[in-house]
């Protein structure tokens, strides 16, 4: 099973659908990362199909944690994690997203990389982003990676240090530093 996306049919699907991130947006945003991903810790919220955590992982990641409240995203990224053998480096989580960050007790530290990949329509991502400092899981010295709309500029995150910002057909991937 291949987790080599491309653009297709459902690449601007309606909210509550997977949108899978284009291949091309995928290796532009992990190329942006280079030397940051090796045994670290990632989480990945709005998986989705697990786009980013299983490429994370295949990149040497110490563990990945996943987060969508589909059914459908449970089990492809349970299918991407069996098909490349990354089980026992990795943990599924279908809830919310925002539940999921107000559930800080399972976590004896913060995440080294936060990737969010959240629906465009629906999900503020300034909000989000203020809901994951406040959480506290994103480590001293981590990366955050946010997919948004290109519509959008990139919004305010005190307390972090945004890096680079790149737009990718309609969509736009924002990387900051926590320091």
């Amino acid at each position: 099973m291949p987790i080599r996306l491309s653009s297709g049919s459902r690449r601007h699907s309606r909210h509550g659908e997977l949108r899978p991130t284009a291949a091309r947006t995928l290796e532009s945003a992990f190329a942006m990362l280079i030397g940051e991903i090796e045994n670290r810790r990632v989480l990945d919220l709005y998986s989705g199909v697990g786009s980013y955590g299983v490429m994370a992982l295949r990149q040497g990641a110490a563990f990945a944690a996943f987060v969508d409240i589909s059914h459908e995203a449970e089990h492809r990224v349970a299918k991407a994690l069996d098909h490349f053998h990354l089980e026992d480096r990795a943990m599924v989580f279908r809830e919310d997203a925002f539940h999921f960050l107000h559930k800080t007790d399972r976590w004896a530290e913060g995440f080294d990389v936060v990737f969010a990949d959240p629906p465009y329509e629906g999900v503020l991502p300034g909000a989000l982003i203020q809901e994951i400092m406040d959480a506290g899981l994103l480590a001293h010295g981590g990366v955050l990676v946010l997919e948004h709309s290109k519509r959008h500029a990139p919004p305010e995150a005190p307390g972090l240090t945004l890096r680079k910002s790149r737009v990718f057909g309609e969509t736009t991937i924002s990387i900051w530093d926590h320091p």
